[in-house]
Order: structure tokens, then C-alpha cells, then sequence
């Protein structure tokens, strides 16, 4: 899949969407300004480093991410539904779902997906 400039750009405004709608202060300006500082990095990471996986093309972790949260919230309004007890908060499930993959990012100086040729 090849994903338009357009398209890697939607999925970063509501995947920062998800965390003005979602989360609190002051953990909504601590996430702000982490995935604000590594934008660059992130808005363009693949979802995986094998092209046989998941979302393996540039933009591809982002929309990854958002498809995590949008179950997340679906599958969390079936088993309110259901009157399943929540021992979470929704923020709580937010972040989590956000944050899941993110040691995927690399460290602050090296990218853990390294382009070859």
C-alpha cells in the first residue's frame, strides 16, 4: 500500500486528535510535545521493517496506530454494552492503544528502522 502525502498527513491530525479528545492534563501536553518533537520521525515510520508484515510502507505505523485505537474503543463500548466491569479509565485505554508499539520509534538518537538499499 502507498499512502498519499494527504493521506500521511490526515492520519497524524487524528492521531493527535485522539490525544486532545482523550487525554488530560497534564499528560495531553507531555504527549503533545514528545510526538511534536519526534513528528518528523514518526509521521513517516512503517508500522513494521518486513514488508510481509502489517503496514510495512512509509506512514504505515500511524494509520496502524489509529486502526488500534478505533478497535480499542469498539471493542470497549461492546462489553459496556454487556455490562462488562471496567477496572480502566478511557484515557488509560487511549494511551495505551497510542503508545503500544512505540519502542518501535528507536531511541531519542537512532531510529530503529534503518532504510537499506
Amino acid at each position: 500500500m502507498k499512502l498519499t502525502a494527504e493521506q500521511i498527513q490526515a492520519n497524524w491530525n487524528q492521531f493527535i486528535g485522539y490525544i486532545d479528545t482523550y487525554i488530560s492534563e497534564p499528560r495531553k501536553t507531555k504527549l503533545k510535545e514528545f510526538y511534536n518533537k519526534y513528528q518528523d520521525r514518526i509521521i513517516l515510520m512503517p508500522a513494521s521493517h518486513k514488508k510481509e508484515y502489517h503496514n510495512a510502507f512509509p506512514g504505515g505505523y500511524v494509520e496502524h496506530v489509529n486502526r488500534v485505537i478505533e478497535a480499542s474503543i469498539k471493542i470497549n463500548q461492546t462489553w459496556v454494552d454487556f455490562g462488562v466491569e471496567q477496572n480502566y479509565t478511557i484515557e488509560e485505554l487511549i494511551f495505551s492503544a497510542m503508545n503500544h508499539d512505540l519502542g518501535k520509534m528507536g531511541t531519542e538518537t537512532e531510529e530503529a528502522y534503518i532504510p537499506q538499499t
